[in-house]
């Protein structure tokens, strides 16, 4: 039936509300309204639109851009205010831009190409400037290290010198050929003779190096999409279209400045992307000047001050401004989203990993000097900001539970008796009772960050006042994220939550308080796993002339949440990784082909737990932003530990490692190895730095392939290679390099390309016709 007037009212209001909002609706209004600050011009006017779209709608203009001559076109005969007299002069205005495009995707289509059939002759080529740089920057540190080169990285560094190089060109031309403009900001109009000259070069400039640094990605097999599709990935968006406006509609003395501030970003940019990193702050600040000038020009030319700045060149202003704080905006209402939910507050019970036998755990910075009472006891607290928490050192952590079982003296199975259960977790702990007025609040809403877990979920946690940070040693930002179990990762059970338990009856009741007592053991065990990686984590940056970036594993903590209830709440609790890039899975817990795997430093801290561990361990499933890794995998060439929770009376402990769960055993651990062995670049990284380890793990692993089922099963395994691709093309770094700011939300892209294209990778298998898991889940964080 139909609703009643004013019933769901509100509810349409704020709908249209977060319509007229939405970052789409916000681009279209700054696309209306700019065109109206100025003096009207029916082609130019276009611009402004034709800025805000590449932004806003990036993907479907870019995938199209062979059609920006035709823009071009029709914004010279709006400008004329009438049809050219004959085509050849129609066309002349967006000759040099159909040039550049043509240019442009027959250079690519090219490099495409020879990056497929030249393939040897181009490693050979990396390899031996990779050696040479390997040489010089690490075993005679004769240069710098910064200049060393990855053997995949070595076309992008050349292209990305280039870049630099040109700019640095431009900038020194503008005072040789000009002088210093008198008038920085560009208003007293008039074209002087370089001035033309100067804005052709800049497209000239822009140009060709945007279309080299394109064909290097392709010649380097970093870009793995269709010639059309990367015209639409972030790094590779081209912009000498900008200045190819501005040289046929602006060649002024305004032009200066924009050069100047546009070069300064491509050196800045092209520097940091031959590290693998993100330009953070020259590029946003460059963003900050453009939006600065064009506005200073708007604001005088309103008093009249500045009537003959070049319109072409103050719609790319402000425009460029407008993307850069609609972007910014976009960003911050995200996290305001998920952060200002955070208004529950915790009283809870913290327990910080201290001492394993197997595990060097982290020496915390405030329990420096103390020494830990035997058997158990308080502990001091020097701050005298968390004195009033009590503070207790657990060499043994028993959690008891209340549960029910069926009363056997009941014929009928139908009654139902109370008893406590006993748990004991592994590992030694710091306890410290939180109170309500500690400052940890938490959301009882999911954390939405692109990409779900399939077995737990993440809440936002807030640190207010740093209790957090300051007894689990974190350092940082006061943003957490609290996972909790969705399912059960050994029998995929659902999880119920304590107060829908509490709602049910007999047997249905007995087995939820039984599924939620099994998952105790595994938040301390994912707690001391973290706590081992980070233990990896540091010896993996120890090693000396490391070729790969150093890593940083995140810790965790436990928390208790309602402690006086009959049934409390685990978490969970680590950083959360609040970088710009989306979060990624960077290798699996079981074979992955070879020629999929992309990033080397992930995959080489895996190997070098292998070697570090004695053979013993090797740590995969490695997932993170980044260099910032977390939530790890460990698979022991020992029998697995078995554990059943607490569920025995037996006292005889399992001598196996009681921290690990979900251990694959030696079966998954030789299938992780030999995909990794099958990466050549990481290969050649890891026999720089372990040549004999190395020699000992080839020889390893030409036996087991000699295991004739093995090999089978890793052959049917390799033929399903290109189900891995939708999920490692989104997996290079070099794609993260352009982000360095809001205007990409890297996490959605990412998980809109997962679920759009191809099938996911899952634990399970895959289902390539529907691109879903065979068991529903994904190839995603847990």
């Amino acid at each position: 039936p139909a609703p009643a007037m004013g019933e769901n009212g509100g509810g349409d209001k704020g709908g249209m509300l977060a319509a007229a909002l939405s970052p789409h609706a916000l681009v279209l209004y700054a696309a209306l309204a700019l065109p109206l600050l100025s003096t009207p011009h029916p082609g130019l006017a276009l611009l402004p639109a034709l800025f805000l779209a590449s932004y806003r709608l990036r993907q479907s203009v870019y995938t199209r851009f062979f059609l920006f001559p035709a823009a071009a076109i029709l914004i010279s005969v709006l400008e004329r205010r009438l049809l050219a007299p004959s085509t050849l002069s129609l066309l002349l205005p967006a000759l040099p831009l159909a040039v550049a495009v043509a240019a442009h995707y027959s250079a690519v289509s090219l490099s495409k190409t020879l990056g497929k059939v030249a393939r040897r002759q181009l490693e050979g080529f990396a390899n031996g400037v990779s050696q040479f740089l390997d040489v010089k920057c690490y075993q005679t540190r004769a240069w710098p290290s910064f200049l060393y080169m990855k053997s995949e990285r070595v076309l992008i560094a050349l292209a990305c010198i280039i870049k630099i190089a040109l700019a640095v060109v431009i900038l020194v031309s503008i005072p040789l050929t000009a002088g210093v403009p008198s008038d920085v900001v560009g208003c007293s109009g008039g074209a002087s003779v370089p001035a033309p000259t100067l804005a052709w070069a800049m497209f000239a400039v822009v140009c060709s190096t945007e279309i080299l640094f394109h064909m290097a990605m392709f010649l380097s097999q970093n870009v793995k999409t269709s010639v059309s599709d990367s015209f639409a990935l972030p790094v590779l968006c081209p912009t000498y279209w900008h200045w190819f406006f501005v040289a046929s509609y602006a060649p002024s003395q305004a032009i200066c400045l924009p050069i100047v501030v546009e070069c300064v970003r491509i050196i800045s940019v092209s520097f940091f992307r031959m590290q693998d990193k993100e330009d953070q702050v020259v590029s946003p600040l460059m963003s900050i000047v453009d939006l600065v000038h064009g506005a200073t020009v708007l604001f005088a030319g309103f008093f009249g001050g500045c009537s003959s700045f070049p319109l072409a060149m103050l719609h790319r202003l402000l425009s460029m401004g407008a993307i850069f704080v609609l972007g910014y905006i976009q960003q911050r209402w995200k996290k305001y989203k998920t952060w200002s939910r955070c208004t529950t507050k915790v009283a809870c019970r913290l327990y910080i990993p201290v001492h394993h036998k197997d595990i060097e755990c982290h020496e915390h910075g405030w329990m420096a000097g103390q020494q830990l009472p035997k058997g158990g006891g308080a502990v001091k607290v020097p701050s005298e900001k968390f004195k009033g928490c009590k503070v207790t050192y657990a060499p043994e952590v028993v959690l008891e539970r209340q549960e029910t079982k069926p009363d056997f003296e009941d014929p009928t199975l139908s009654t139902f008796i109370s008893f406590t259960r006993k748990s004991k977790m592994p590992g030694e702990w710091i306890v410290v009772e939180v109170p309500e007025e500690g400052g940890l609040l938490i959301s009882e809403q999911q954390m939405s960050i692109g990409l779900e877990g399939q077995f737990r979920v993440l809440h936002p946690l807030m640190d207010s006042k740093g209790l957090m940070r300051y007894f689990g040693d974190f350092k940082g930002k006061p943003m957490f994220a609290a996972k909790k179990y969705k399912r059960d990762p050994g029998g995929g059970w659902a999880m119920e939550e304590p107060a829908d338990i509490d709602k049910m009856e007999g047997a249905q009741k007995s087995a939820a308080l039984n599924r939620h007592v099994r998952l105790l053991n595994p938040y301390f065990q994912d707690c001391l796993m973290q706590e081992k990686a980070a233990e990896f984590g540091r010896a993996f940056n120890r090693v000396e002339n490391l070729p790969v970036r150093k890593v940083e594993v995140l810790r965790a903590v436990v928390i208790e949440v309602g402690t006086g209830t009959p049934l409390p709440q685990l978490y969970l609790c680590e950083q959360f990784l609040d970088d710009s890039v989306p979060f990624r899975k960077f290798n699996n817990n079981d074979y992955v082909p070879g020629q999929q795997a992309i990033q080397n430093t992930p995959n080489m801290l895996s190997l070098f737990s292998y070697f570090h561990s004695n053979k013993t361990l090797v740590m995969c499933d490695i997932q993170g932003k980044k260099y910032k890794f977390t939530d790890p995998q460990f698979h022991s060439s020992d029998p697995p530990y078995m554990s059943d929770g607490g569920f025995s009376d037996d006292e005889d402990e399992d001598g196996g490692r009681d921290w690990l769960h979900s251990d694959g055993g030696l079966e998954l651990q030789k299938r992780v190895l030999v995909g990794f062995h099958k990466q050549q670049t990481l290969h050649s990284l890891c026999k720089r730095v372990w040549p004999d380890r190395m020699q000992e793990f080839s020889d390893q692993v030409d036996e087991w392939m000699q295991d004739e089922d093995f090999a089978k099963l890793l052959a049917q395994m390799e033929k399903s290679a290109k189900m891995y691709a939708t999920y490692f093309n989104n997996l290079n770094p070099v794609m993260d390099a352009s982000i360095g700011g809001p205007y990409v939300d890297a996490d959605e892209e990412l998980d809109a390309a997962l679920k759009g294209k191809g099938p996911v990778m899952s634990f399970d298998g895959f289902d390539d016709k529907k691109g879903k898991s065979m068991d529903g889940g994904s190839f995603e964080s847990n």
